[in-house]
């Protein structure tokens, strides 16, 4: 028993001395890992300091590549067979078919075979989308898809304008003696005697929304427009004979 005890004796001191050596290199390697970590830390606070100086250095080239960006933006006016006609903001990457989206899409009654959706647009311009069944008596009469309007100031676009309008009127006169009623535009309805802005914009909106005019009587289904004031028009107006 004696030799028993002495051994148990001899190996736990052996034990203790191990455990303590044990606990010494675990608080010297735990020391040491804490170190490292604060280091590392350090280091890469050091390194963000010198990107965030850097950035700072340079404000005239972010500038630059943020201003090389920027799309230019401008205005056009899209008329005819599309749901909500109107003028548009757009930029120079797009073409006709995103205005025509914009614009709430094509009427069902709109002439698919004469419009160009991939057309590149530009600063005022007009873009006409013309109606099923829509031909004029003279082929010169045809409505353009799209018409390039020139930048020109205000006094000199009004009197272009009118200078159209007023050409396109004596051309449909001297063709037929009669104004198409399904290829007029507004402009034109209102050199017709007894039809003023108001009842020409709602003959318009009415062949938008309807399609072409069957027959000069179908005037009177507009509001405003009865027996007398439709005998006063018809001396001026005719329906094309492609309306049906």
């Amino acid at each position: 028993m004696e030799k028993i005890r002495v051994w148990v004796e001899e190996y736990r001191t052996k034990a203790i001395i191990f455990g303590v050596v044990g606990i010494i290199v675990l608080l010297f390697g735990w020391s040491w890992w804490q170190k490292s970590q604060a280091t590392e830390l350090k280091d890469l606070g050091s390194q963000e300091q010198k990107s965030s100086k850097t950035a700072k250095s340079n404000p005239v080239t972010t500038k630059t590549k943020g201003s090389s960006n920027q799309v230019k933006q401008f205005w056009v006016d899209i008329k005819g067979a599309v749901t909500r006609p109107g003028v548009y903001q757009v930029n120079h990457y797009q073409r006709v078919n995103d205005v025509v989206q914009a614009a709430g899409g094509l009427l069902k009654t709109a002439d698919l075979n004469r419009i160009n959706l991939s057309l590149q647009l530009h600063d005022q311009q007009i873009i006409y989308i013309p109606f099923q069944n829509e031909v004029a008596a003279s082929s010169s009469q045809l409505p353009t898809t799209v018409e390039q309007t020139p930048v020109m100031s205000n006094s000199s676009s009004s009197s272009v304008a009118s200078q159209t309008t007023a050409a396109s009127t004596t051309e449909s006169s001297s063709s037929t003696g009669k104004l198409d009623l399904n290829t007029a535009t507004k402009e034109q309805l209102m050199q017709i005697n007894g039809i003023g802005e108001k009842k020409a914009a709602l003959i318009v909106n009415y062949r938008q929304e309807h399609g072409n005019f069957k027959k000069l009587e179908d005037l009177k289904n507009i509001s405003g427009i009865g027996d007398k004031t439709l005998e006063v028009m018809a001396a001026s107006l005719t329906v094309g004979m492609d309306s049906n």
